[in-house]
């Protein structure tokens, strides 16, 4: 059962955990989104509507960032407010140590943590997804870019099924493409077209002037097909394509894992992907480990305004990703293991939270 003090600081803490959401949505859309669209509006003449539609799917992949900086600042305020009345003195006269008065603060740590893990895994991938084929819908439509060497390997249950490669993409059509066809671990079947184009109504590819060579069991040749053109149906569209490498942001643990593993068949190095599938997790937990870190920073009387709440978050942000850049680098250069490159900015924050905790607590 929840206890009365355990609701009351969870209410002071929700108020400035929407105003941190708020506030810190509109700092860093600003800067990080809003500022390309308004330049390629008025220089490339973007579409004003494909421009807040863009808006709409960045907007996830910056609220994991922001989660834990709201989680920072509702942590500094809330308790910055309750020294400033003298509240935390009265708990701790009627023998509520500083240690309970947490709880509530951990809990709604980890609340926003498990919900930002879920936002990174559901939300995240796929708005990254619909942002980056609007971005070809519009490029193919007003500005036909190219891309040259495409090469997308496609994973099936953890098994790898196709392999494509085309010389280069442009719009919807593929050049001297080659479509590797694996079946249970082996070449089956090799696909070599002058040209490949993306049928919008069907979702099909259509193949053109080919061979298709197929393969025995043993890896021999056993026959060959000459066409005109072909019907192939594949998973990917030219998005995919165009995109070229898949990124760790467009992925859930679960493709990145599978994803890891294909390039270390290949025999490429995958310790920054190894890095990142870590952060995957280790981001959205930074929620927990700032609202370990806030609540004793808060304690000063001269941080109860939310202006200088609002500066001090920013500033032991700024910190935080320093420490996090650090760490990757080190883990790049495999001195770290990627477990603790990721986790790194992490623990070193929640062992300065848990020694200011400490010390407010008079241990």
């Amino acid at each position: 059962m929840i206890k009365i003090i355990d609701r009351y600081i969870f209410k002071e803490l929700l108020e400035p955990f929407l105003f941190g959401l708020g506030s810190f949505t509109a700092i860093l859309s600003a800067s990080m989104i809003l500022f390309d669209l308004v330049r390629a509006v008025i220089l490339r003449g973007m579409p004003l509507m494909v421009a807040l539609q863009l808006f709409i799917y960045k907007l996830p992949s910056i609220m994991v960032f922001i989660f834990p900086m709201a989680m920072l600042l509702a942590a500094l305020l809330a308790f910055g407010r309750l020294s400033s009345n003298s509240e935390v003195v009265a708990f701790r006269a009627s023998g509520i140590s500083l240690h309970r008065l947490m709880y509530p603060v951990l809990f709604l740590g980890l609340l926003v943590s498990l919900t930002n893990l879920v936002f990174s895994e559901v939300v995240v991938p796929e708005s990254n997804k619909a942002a980056k084929s609007l971005l070809l819908e519009t490029s193919t439509t007003h500005t036909p870019k190219m891309q040259k060497n495409v090469f997308v390997p496609e994973v099936e249950q953890g098994r790898l099924k196709r392999i494509f490669y085309a010389d280069n993409i442009s719009g919807n059509t593929m050049n001297d493409v080659i479509v590797q066809e694996f079946a249970d671990g082996k070449l089956s079947q090799i696909l070599a077209a002058k040209q490949a184009a993306w049928q919008i109504n069907t979702n099909q590819w259509v193949f053109k002037d080919g061979i298709i060579y197929l393969l025995a069991d043993t890896g021999e040749y056993k026959h060959l097909i000459r066409f005109n053109e072909q019907l192939v149906t594949i998973k990917y569209t030219p998005a995919d394509f165009f995109i070229g490498d898949k990124n760790p942001d467009d992925m859930t643990i679960k493709e990145l894992k599978e994803f890891i593993s294909l390039k270390e068949k290949m025999g490429t190095e995958v310790t920054d992907l190894k890095i990142q599938l870590n952060i995957k997790t280790a981001l959205p937990f930074a929620s927990l480990v700032f609202a370990l870190l806030g609540a004793p920073l808060g304690l000063s009387p001269r941080r109860a305004s939310s202006s200088i709440g609002l500066g001090l978050s920013i500033i032991v942000i700024f910190f935080y990703y320093i420490a996090t850049f650090i760490s990757i680098a080190i883990g790049e250069l495999k001195l770290f293991t990627p477990f603790l490159a990721a986790w790194m900015p992490n623990l070193l924050s929640a062992f300065v939270g848990w020694k200011f905790l400490s010390k407010a607590s008079g241990q």
